[in-house]
């Protein structure tokens, strides 16, 4: 059974699945990650295919990792893809926690910050409600504009042209910090969900306590880098996109402060499930 194709159903609250853990200290996400590395050390040397079961596909499958460059280990969270759906570690991550906390249904009102990704594709061949975007600079917000062929409601996140209290979850993937004004971003998302409704939210994390701020926008607009530039792969632009964040725990605080009531950090690692590396996710329920 397609674990996406379910009938509308109640929330199923905030009880988390293995191998799931809401975590409350940077003690905690550091134990966790402790532990997942001991569980890799035991795989052989330059592995390239890892068997495991694909939540998203339901499927047993061999997830193919991509060779690291240079000396660094493989990023595992950007690999680890499944050879049947394409979808990597945190995107297959996300969605299964998105599964555990929401229950969605095909009749669920759902966000997701992007469109031209295989997630976004995956995502709007199950869900006839999602709604999607991209950012294309010099367009009106709303505004359909064509990238590649294809068209593609335009979207800036720190202001969103949607009506209030629409959406029964918003799903940010690795968007956010690329966005200077990240805080106008989450209060946009807060005021699009409706009442307990979720969002799932996935950053690169600096396991510190305050954010690191890499990059500012001064008054003439021209980028200011504060530590070493760091670009992240862009569908639309060969580029890349610049990160200006590397959250921490404070997050939390800020998710809380902004309207969801219950915002956690979550933490999660599992080799049969292809989950390797350091796996971080923020949620955030909206406060009724």
């Amino acid at each position: 059974m397609n674990p996406f194709r379910r009938l509308p159903g109640r929330m199923s609250g905030e009880v988390l699945p293995t191998p799931f853990h809401a975590v409350e200290s940077l003690a905690e996400v550091s134990e966790i990650v402790a532990a997942g590395r001991r569980t890799e050390s035991l795989l052989p040397a330059r592995i390239s295919r890892l068997p495991g079961l694909c939540f998203v596909c339901g499927r047993d499958v061999k997830f193919l990792i991509e060779p690291a460059h240079g000396e660094d280990g493989p990023n595992f969270r950007e690999t680890l893809s499944c050879p049947r759906c394409g979808l990597v570690n945190r995107w297959r991550g996300c969605l299964h926690l998105f599964e555990a906390l929401c229950r969605p249904h095909w009749r669920s009102r759902i966000y997701l910050t992007e469109a031209l990704t295989p997630v976004g594709r995956h995502l709007a061949a199950r869900f006839p409600r999602l709604t999607t975007s991209e950012y294309a600079k010099g367009h009106a917000p709303g505004e359909a504009v064509s990238i590649d062929d294809e068209e593609v409601r335009n979207e800036d996140i720190t202001r969103l042209t949607f009506r209030d209290r629409r959406f029964d979850a918003v799903l940010c993937f690795d968007v956010l910090e690329h966005v200077p004004d990240y805080r106008a971003a989450l209060a946009e998302f807060c005021r699009v969900l409706g009442k307990d409704g979720w969002l799932i939210l996935s950053v690169p994390f600096n396991f510190q306590q305050a954010t690191t701020m890499r990059a500012v926008v001064g008054p003439d607009g021209k980028v200011r880098h504060l530590e070493e530039p760091s670009y992240h792969r862009n569908p639309l632009s060969k580029e890349g996109v610049l990160s200006f964040y590397d959250f921490g725990m404070g997050l939390i605080a800020e998710l809380k402060a902004i309207g969801f009531g219950r915002a956690r950090l979550v933490c999660y690692h599992s080799a049969s499930w292809g989950y390797l590396g350091e796996n971080i996710i923020f949620i955030g329920r909206k406060a009724a």
